[in-house]
């Protein structure tokens, strides 16, 4: 049957991104649903295809009752009060709208993989259900992010979310973006889970209006902004700058910040250093053999006891690291592969990427020393791991809630110091990024040149020589020199070995600079939402010290915020500073490692041209 939607919002495609632009009324004919990302694929009634968002379509079905598309797309959301000088909202009476559906109904107890985690045989998971906000109320601020992967329109897609992500979560639905007016966890945008709601589920405004018992204060504690879609806002950091958090933190929960000396700050981590080394990925299968998947042998040096995973137990702890250090930016996995993932050299090069996670995370002060990484490296009991799985799942220190935790020196940071370090991180950090993107493309392009252009040049030198001394040999002459002949067509030989030679070079260099590129691109990529939540954290803080001075707000609580505040800023310069110092380090030995194989290769081919040369010595 042909599943036909109505387009409720416009939303314009971007070039070369394999996405549909899309008018509100138009009715599309949906070809797959499968994309991911909160993404489906579609035609338009002019035969266009490609992607759009989810979200702004509705399902067209034969219910007389089902309403029609709103004549208008709702009015934009107010200014981000994040922005430099906006605080428009600050001067508002109107609240948010509320939800027009009840948020669904967690399903915590169908949160396991639904099979052994050790390439145990069990009964496929009945599918998830349909989504109760296929029918939004309003348009996401943004559309979601597309899939890292580029748009092929191919029948038989089957990429790792078959083979690797078949369980459901009932989290977490990798398959399917979060409805409109919810986070990825299925609460509200803007209120954590940890959080308590005590208005209706859509006023984010109305939430902790209970708690406000002073006169004179109640009405400035509880300007929670109106912009739901914001990072600061959805992370929870906003929550936690206004104190509506109380989360109770462990001892083995604290996160130090200590004063490195010139205006420095870094993460304390007393405990030893450690490795995980990653070996023999091998296929395994379940159901029979009707599902096929790598397993991974990954085994830590503080232990030596090996654990097997999948790249589904990869994927599920990045985002739980996600979700839980809104302040670290998380190293990322390697790109899905849609096609060839069972193909020795894939897996291989696959191996590769997950070992520089691996390595990535051991280093990080904070990361290394989590409990979600700790259960992921040691974990080898079937019951034990999804015990510990549901665990970090409910874990309440996730986003916002986790500063808590934090604790920096005793002293309130230098607002000049703390403003002209960010400025500079973040032009910086931009600059870094496009130069980065721009190289992970040279990579890519001077693999596909060596492999293929460049091979195919020198084979066709080859060629050309071998058939010049091949003529030769039938001149006739027996007065001919034969060793002169032989030495043009082993010339001939030697470019046709230098060819290979060219096929087989980037996985030595240009695939190995290319990968740490790829790191660094991910890491980039994380940044700007951690700089969003600090400089909302500012922009709060600026906005109560103007109340204050107005008499709307109290001197204690406005002290109180301003340590709040400076918990978040000595936690982002920390990670600043550690992401430079890994950096210097990462960057030297890819190039040092990068320039030794090109003098290596480049050797290698004169050596083949020095033996031809002389070859001509005896002619």
């Amino acid at each position: 049957m042909v599943k036909k939607v109505q387009v409720l919002y416009d939303f314009e495609a971007q070039p070369d991104t394999g996405e549909l632009s899309i008018v509100c009324g138009e009715v599309l004919t949906v070809i797959r649903t499968d994309v991911g990302e909160g993404w489906w694929e579609g035609m338009n009634p002019s035969g266009d295809t490609g992607l759009f968002p989810e979200a702004y379509v509705r399902e067209i079905t034969d219910d007389p009752d089902d309403g029609g598309p709103p004549s208008m797309a709702p009015p934009p959301l107010p200014p981000d009060y994040s922005s430099p000088g906006s605080d428009n909202h600050t001067q508002m009476g109107w609240q948010a709208p509320a939800a027009s559906h009840a948020a669904p109904a967690s399903t915590a107890n169908n949160d396991d993989w639904g099979n052994g985690a050790w390439g145990v045989s069990a009964q496929p998971t009945p599918d998830a259900g349909a989504d109760p906000w296929s029918q939004p109320a309003a348009p996401p601020a943004t559309a979601p992010v597309a899939p890292t992967q580029p748009y092929q329109n191919n029948q038989a897609y089957d990429d790792d979310w078959d083979s690797d992500f078949d369980e459901p979560s009932a989290s977490h639905n990798n398959n399917q973006m979060p409805p409109p007016n919810t986070t990825p966890g299925g609460g509200m945008l803007g209120v954590p889970k940890n959080a308590p709601q005590t208005g209706s589920m859509g006023d984010v405004s109305s939430i902790g209006r209970s708690d406000s018992k002073k006169a004179g204060t109640g009405a400035a504690t509880t300007r929670t902004s109106f912009n739901r879609f914001s990072t600061f806002v959805k992370s929870g950091g906003e929550n936690f700058v206004l104190g509506k958090i109380n989360v109770n933190v462990q001892e083995n929960d604290i996160i130090q910040v200590v004063d490195s000396g010139d205006g420095r700050y870094s993460w304390l981590n007393a405990q030893p250093p450690f490795s995980c080394s990653i070996a023999s990925p091998k296929k395994e299968s379940k159901l029979k053999g009707l599902k096929s998947f790598i397993a991974y042998q990954l085994t830590p040096s503080f232990n030596n006891i090996q654990v097997s995973r999948r790249y589904k137990h990869f994927d599920w702890l990045h985002e739980r690291l996600s979700e839980k250090f809104s302040f670290i930016p998380i190293p990322p996995l390697p790109d899905k592969q849609i096609q060839g993932r069972y193909e020795d050299e894939f897996i291989e090069h696959r191996r590769k990427q997950l070992q520089s996670f691996v390595d990535r995370v051991c280093r990080h002060p904070i990361l290394s020393q989590s409990e979600v990484w700790q259960h992921f490296l040691t974990c080898t009991d079937d019951k034990k791991w999804k015990a510990g799985k549901r665990k970090a799942e409910k874990d309440s220190l996730v986003g916002g809630a986790l500063y808590l935790a934090v604790r920096g020196p005793n002293k309130p940071i230098d607002p000049a110091h703390l403003e002209r370090e960010i400025s500079v991180f973040t032009t910086f950090s931009a600059n870094m990024d496009a130069s980065v993107k721009n190289m992970v493309k040279v990579c890519s392009d001077q693999t596909q040149k060596y492999q293929t252009h460049l091979k195919r040049e020198y084979s066709t030198i080859g060629k050309s020589f071998t058939q010049l001394g091949e003529s030769m040999q039938l001149s006739g002459d027996n007065n001919a020199n034969i060793n002169l002949t032989n030495a043009i067509t082993m010339t001939g030989e030697a470019y046709e070995e230098i060819s290979e030679l060219f096929e087989e070079q980037p996985k030595n260099d240009w695939e190995r600079f290319g990968d740490v590129m790829h790191d660094y691109r991910g890491l980039l990529a994380g940044w700007p939402n951690v700089l969003q939540i600090h400089q909302g954290a500012v922009g709060k803080k600026k906005e109560f010290e103007r109340l204050a001075l107005d008499g709307k707000f109290g001197q204690a609580e406005l002290i109180e915020m301003g340590n709040r505040t400076d918990t978040m800023s000595y936690g982002v310069l920390a990670e600043v500073n550690t992401f430079h110092g890994q950096r210097t380090t990462d960057m030297k030995l890819a190039h040092q490692q990068f320039l030794q194989e090109q003098i290596t290769f480049y050797q290698k081919v004169t050596e083949k041209l020095q033996d031809a040369l002389r070859n001509f010595d005896n002619c």
